[in-house]
């Protein structure tokens, strides 16, 4: 067997497991959530082995059919299959970091501002409404305060959270 010929089955057979992982991706299996640990952490990672393999093999069919030497073309198609295996690692880490588990965390919402919805009565003698942004989302919110009264409309900053509550402060927006 030539090395041309391994290049090519190399390629071949990367390129159909990577094209069968991409559609097992997409019907929500992703084989990289295997539970393998090699204890490389982040750094291993089989969709990335096969693309690596893929564009290694590729590269050294082509740099075959063109006539170079074979160390160069083992330099090439190794050097462009790390490349592509570093690469695919970056943005598949990259990926995975846009994941959102969907749940509001009520303490991201201090700082936050926001506009009374049900009035909330003074030094939480009771409890009131508010709407808010918090993480993206426009959320009502149980709301108290400890200062004086707070009428629906009116602007509120959220100083803090207790009890499923959060706390709120009249606040005049900057224009």
């Amino acid at each position: 067997m030539t090395a041309a010929e391994i290049y090519l089955y190399l390629a071949i057979i990367s390129s159909s497991l990577l094209g069968i992982f991409i559609l097992l991706n997409f019907f929500g299996l992703d084989i990289d959530d295997l539970d393998v640990d090699f204890g490389l952490g982040d750094f291993f990672s089989f969709n990335s082995v096969i693309a690596m393999g893929a564009v290694a093999g590729w590269t050294g069919y082509i740099g075959h059919n063109l006539g170079m030497q074979s160390w160069v073309i083992h330099a090439i198609s190794i050097s462009i299959g790390l490349v592509a295996y570093v690469a695919s690692i970056y943005l598949l880490d990259k990926l995975k970091g846009l994941e959102s588990s969907g749940t509001v965390i009520l303490d991201n919402a201090i700082g936050c501002t926001g506009t009374v919805y049900l009035g909330i009565p003074e030094k939480e003698k009771g409890s009131g409404q508010i709407q808010a942004v918090v993480q993206g989302r426009l959320l009502t919110l149980d709301a108290k305060t400890t200062r004086e009264a707070l009428e629906t409309g009116k602007s509120v900053l959220i100083y803090d959270v207790k009890d499923n509550f959060v706390y709120v402060e009249s606040f005049t927006p900057d224009n």
